[in-house]
């Protein structure tokens, strides 16, 4: 892996005003700096907000551009659309609603580097209100984890995955006892540029409301490159979600 390769972060946002101003503020503060940041606005219904947060950060970091979408096509659609038009070696996400803590990009880079795999989740936090958010940045946002990155191997995480899948009580996208947030999903963009795509919700192999899990899923079944990064550097607002989900 290059030294210092381009990674695309792709915040799709829906309807999460809100938080949006919060998250994206939290990648421009990512220790890793070289980043492609895509704003993909889902046909938000106050689109005059949006507007105004992201020209407020397009005119202070240059590493972000935004594609606004007046039509709701779902998440699945945006990400696909921020992949195919950056030049980024690399691609994760991050929810509008969500924070990521200050060294998820690097970490995650350097758990890929020292598995040698292609594609790598981390874990996350659950937040329930506020407080919990402001705990967690203020706990973690700054921790020495030292030169150890711990990871589960690509042999292990293929088996629980597909243990996971065979048993029709557990989600399909199962590592064991450490909960992954499908959404920090980073993936060499080749994985993509293979044929490896977003779906729609109604396309799904086993959560028919998850993009994320089902990527996730395909990823490790098809190319058994799936490295998990065992520590927590996602915090998940619960219960904020607002996309229009197929059923």
């Amino acid at each position: 892996m290059n030294s210092d390769p381009k990674v695309l972060v792709t915040i799709c946002n829906y309807n999460h005003e809100n938080y949006l101003e919060s998250s994206i503020a939290s990648i421009q503060n990512q220790t890793y700096e070289n980043l492609d940041i895509c704003i993909y606005d889902d046909g938000s219904k106050n689109k005059e907000k949006v507007k105004e947060i992201v020209d407020k950060k397009t005119k202070e970091d240059k590493r972000i551009r935004f594609i606004n979408s007046d039509e709701n096509k779902g998440k699945w659609f945006g990400l696909n659309t921020a992949i195919e038009t950056s030049d980024a070696v690399i691609c994760t996400s991050h929810d509008a609603d969500d924070i990521s803590l200050r060294l998820r990009i690097e970490r995650q880079l350097q758990a890929i580097s020292l598995t040698e795999t292609y594609h790598n989740l981390c874990g996350f936090f659950h937040c329930w209100n506020e407080e919990d958010v402001k705990n967690n940045i203020k706990k973690y946002n700054n921790k020495d984890y030292g030169s150890n990155v711990e990871c589960i191997k690509k042999e292990d995480v293929f088996n629980m995955v597909m243990n996971g899948y065979a048993h029709p009580s557990i989600n399909h996208y199962y590592t064991g006892n450490f909960e992954t947030a499908g959404v920090s999903s980073m993936f060499y963009k080749q994985l993509w540029l293979f044929g490896l795509r977003f779906n729609p919700p109604s396309m799904g192999l086993r959560t028919i409301l998850s993009e994320d899990s089902d990527f996730n899923f395909r990823a490790t079944c098809m190319f058994n490159s799936t490295s998990i990064l065992s520590e927590k550097h996602y915090l998940y607002r619960r219960n904020t979600s607002t996309n229009k989900e197929l059923m």
